[in-house]
């Protein structure tokens, strides 16, 4: 028992020690990518597709709780209900 102590603790060690390769090269900032283009444009892109994706999800979500109302399956609780049964 005494003697696996001092095995697993030099194996936890080893592996901690071994997290980084010796040819590691901290990353710099001419590694990243340069901007190209107008942000302008790619933004306006971006929120035309985000808009579109958000109405086509409004139309859908209101369109299922329009045909679940007229097909009985849902009652929404407008108005308390006429009788208790």
């Amino acid at each position: 028992m005494l003697i696996t102590r001092p095995v697993v603790s030099r194996l936890f060690q080893q592996t901690v020690r071994r997290y980084h390769d010796n040819h590691f090269k901290p990353p710099t900032m001419d590694e990243l990518p340069v901007p190209r283009g107008s942000w302008q444009a790619q933004h306006d892109a971006n929120q035309r597709r985000y808009n579109t994706a958000l109405l086509l999800g409004v139309v859908f979500s209101v369109g299922t709780l329009v045909v679940a109302k007229a097909s009985g399956l849902v009652y929404l609780n407008y108005y308390p209900p006429k009788s208790l049964d």
